[in-house]
């Protein structure tokens, strides 16, 4: 059984550690210590990572009973000094302590449980087992959040019995049987928890809550706490200048000027849209059906598909005897665009699910306009020819 240095000593950067046992499984190379500082995946919150010797401790997970070091290359057993990423378990314990803090001011402030902690790489998050949060509650919740951490309060752990635990004001029962390790923020919170914590709320630094979505049911709510917290800030600060620079306004009129930029892009995309709705309709009208059959048949490369597909819509209505396939080409796809005009006979499903047998492809539409495609390397002539076929098909059955 390893012992569990990181619950009792989490400011503990470096030990003494023999590899007891080693292995390989899906994950990769593996040792299994007598004594470790890292802290293994598990409560929402991610592992350490560190060094065993020369081999890098790129993960750390509780795997049949066995605390797992994954490392990047295979040692032989012996003792080795481990050295844990201090920047990353510094880290994880403001976003976990903070994680307590900002939970215990939902639940008491607000009557908002948390029902889910999840620790990653660039934000935290909680699940409330409330419908909605308001931005007001937010902001109340934010500035009662950090007056806690501003109190200065000792956290504490200990172990208890089942029996001492029942005796306490936990936030929730424990998930666990047998001894439970209790984490204590003075005053505001008592906890079950196995993860890493510092020894009080001024180590937390900062809270400060970034977005809210739908989730679960409930509401999950988005945050970052200390050093995380200010690379937040920092990162704001650097965009907000960027955009003073680029819209030439200053901090206080971003926003109108944002707004304008957006108006008149929409005005734009409009007038564009328009004129090349325009540009369309012209090339349809000057579409010249071939004279035997009304026929109109090309070939298109690089085009989008909605574009093609509104073409030969507007071809057919420019050109009401009309019979038309449009032949869209990209790489080894092609997409086959079949239309009529309101005087033109013949059914195009049918034309579209003849032309879709040669290539083994799918598509639908209605009698007057019908779209589909799939791989081929058949040259375009093949389809024309069998297009022209089908409809003096049509014709002769008028």
């Amino acid at each position: 059984m390893t012992q569990k240095i990181y619950e009792e000593k989490p400011y503990m950067q470096k030990a003494a550690v023999e590899v007891v046992t080693t292995g390989k499984d899906g994950q990769g190379e593996y040792l299994v210590l007598d004594g470790t500082i890292f802290y293994p995946e598990g409560g929402g919150q991610p592992a350490d990572h560190g060094f065993i010797g020369p081999a890098r401790i790129v993960d750390v997970q509780k795997v049949d009973e066995e605390i797992r070091h994954y490392t990047d290359q295979p040692l032989p057993k012996a003792v080795y000094e481990a050295r844990l990423d201090w920047d990353r378990r510094w880290d994880h314990m403001q976003q976990h302590a903070g994680q307590h803090v900002l939970s215990a001011v939902f639940d008491d402030n607000h009557q908002m449980k948390t029902t889910s902690f999840h620790l990653g790489k660039e934000r935290v998050s909680i699940d409330l087992d409330a419908g909605s949060v308001t931005e007001k509650q937010l902001l109340e919740v934010e500035k009662q959040a950090n007056a806690v951490i501003s109190q200065h309060l000792p956290i504490s752990v200990e172990w208890v019995t089942q029996q001492q635990a029942a005796n306490k004001k936990l936030r929730k029962p424990p998930a666990v049987d047998g001894a439970i390790r209790l984490v204590t923020i003075d005053g505001i919170d008592i906890n079950a928890c196995g993860g890493t914590h510092p020894q009080n709320t001024s180590d937390i630094n900062l809270i400060k809550l970034i977005g809210t979505e739908k989730a679960k049911g409930g509401t999950r709510v988005y945050f970052v706490c200390g050093n995380r917290a200010l690379l937040y800030f920092q990162k704001l600060i650097e965009i907000t200048d960027q955009l003073v620079k680029q819209l030439n306004s200053p901090l206080e009129e971003l926003v109108a000027a944002a707004s304008a930029l957006s108006s008149d892009k929409a005005e734009k995309d409009k007038t564009i849209k328009e004129l090349q709705s325009m540009l369309l309709k012209t090339e349809a009208e000057n579409f010249q059906p071939e004279q035997e059959g009304g026929l109109l048949v090309r070939s298109f490369q690089g085009r989008p598909v909605k574009e093609i597909q509104q073409l030969a819509r507007w071809t057919a209505a420019a050109h009401p005897a009309a019979v038309i396939l449009f032949v869209l080409n990209a790489g080894q796809e092609k997409r086959f665009v079949c239309a009529k005009g309101e005087q033109a006979p013949g059914d195009m499903r049918k034309v579209l699910q003849e032309l879709l047998v040669l290539i083994d492809g799918k598509g639908g539409g209605n009698i007057h306009f019908a779209q589909g495609g799939g791989k081929t390397d058949q040259p375009d002539a093949d389809f024309f020819h069998l297009f022209r076929r089908l409809a003096k098909d049509f014709q002769e059955s008028v």
